[in-house]
């Protein structure tokens, strides 16, 4: 029955996403995402209160894997991270356009205040760390968009070799 939900919450991700790169964010109904995902409006709200409610969902979800292979390995978890985005390039530029990005950086705020506590563990409970983990979660994703603006050109693995360098403050 789970697996059934998160396969139902996956192809409702998938249908927005699609619908993303087809017309305005503003612009797209539940009717639209629930036709494309193949469900009806019922199941759609019963999963979902709102369109960002998909994204915060699926992000929050992509952020906990993350975070638990951040525990077994920081830089494979950034090696992860830029190749999700990678795969979802044309979605991550929506984002970046219709001003979602924001609301992406939130839901991985567990996975990016891992990150820094783990490279900077000497600066714990301190009043400059709790601005520090915000600085880098925005430096983060700042590199994400940059890496997405120039092109995609650097692989996921050099990629997470720069932001790991940056933000160990190499």
């Amino acid at each position: 029955m789970a697996q059934n939900k998160e396969a139902t919450k996956d192809c409702v991700f998938t249908a927005l996403a699609g619908l993303m790169e087809q017309k305005e964010y503003k612009y797209i109904s539940v009717t639209d995402i629930a036709r494309k995902a193949g469900v009806s409006r019922m199941t759609y709200y019963r999963n979902y209160s709102s369109k960002d409610d998909i994204l915060i969902q699926h992000f929050r979800k992509i952020s906990q894997q993350l975070l638990m292979e951040a525990k077994e390995d920081i830089e494979q978890s950034l090696v992860s991270f830029f190749t999700y985005f990678q795969k979802y390039e044309k979605l991550a530029r929506v984002l970046t356009q219709v001003d979602l990005m924001t609301l992406v950086v939130k839901c991985f705020s567990g996975f990016t205040d891992y990150l820094y506590k783990s490279l900077h563990p000497d600066l714990m409970n301190t009043t400059r760390a709790r601005y520090a983990e915000c600085y880098e979660a925005g430096g983060l994703f700042s590199i994400l968009i940059g890496w997405l603006s120039e092109g995609v050109v650097e692989s996921p693995k050099e990629m997470s070799e720069i932001a790991l360098s940056i933000l160990a403050g190499e």
